[in-house]
C-alpha cells in the first residue's frame, strides 16, 4: 500500500511539473503572437513595402515553421527519451550518446525558430 502512495505522490510532482510547463507555453505563446502586432503598430506612418494580406501570411508561415518543427521535435525525444532511457539502463557509459542523440533532436526546433525568425525578417 506504500507503493501505490509513493505512485501517487510521484505522479502528482509529475502533474504540477506539466502545469507548469503548458502554462510557461501559453505565456510564450501570448508573447510571440502580441510582439509582431507591436511591431507593425509601431509602424503606421511609415510606407510599407509589404500588404496587409501578405504581412498576414509570412506572419502564418512564421507560425507554422516553429509549431511544426516543435511538435517534430517533441516526437522525437519522446522515442530518443524512452530508448535512451531503457539503453541506459543496461549500459550507463553510453550517455553522451544519448545526448547527443537529443541534441540532433533538438536542433529541429532550432532550425524552424530560425526560418522563422528569416520569414519575419523579410516583412
Amino acid at each position: 500500500m506504500s507503493s501505490f502512495k509513493s505512485i501517487i505522490k510521484h505522479l502528482k510532482t509529475l502533474n504540477t511539473g506539466f502545469i507548469v510547463a503548458a502554462s510557461f507555453l501559453v505565456l510564450l505563446g501570448i508573447i510571440i503572437l502580441v510582439t509582431p502586432l507591436t511591431l507593425l503598430g509601431a509602424g503606421e506612418g511609415a510606407t510599407s513595402a509589404v500588404s496587409g494580406q501578405s504581412a498576414g501570411f509570412a506572419f502564418l508561415a512564421a507560425g507554422l515553421s516553429i509549431s511544426v518543427s516543435v511538435i517534430g521535435a517533441g516526437i522525437a525525444l519522446s522515442r530518443i527519451g524512452a530508448a535512451a532511457m531503457a539503453a541506459l539502463a543496461e549500459k550507463p557509459e553510453i550517455m553522451g550518446s544519448a545526448i547527443v542523440f537529443a541534441g540532433l533532436a533538438e536542433g529541429l526546433s532550432i532550425w524552424g525558430l530560425i526560418v522563422a525568425v528569416l520569414i519575419l525578417g523579410k516583412i
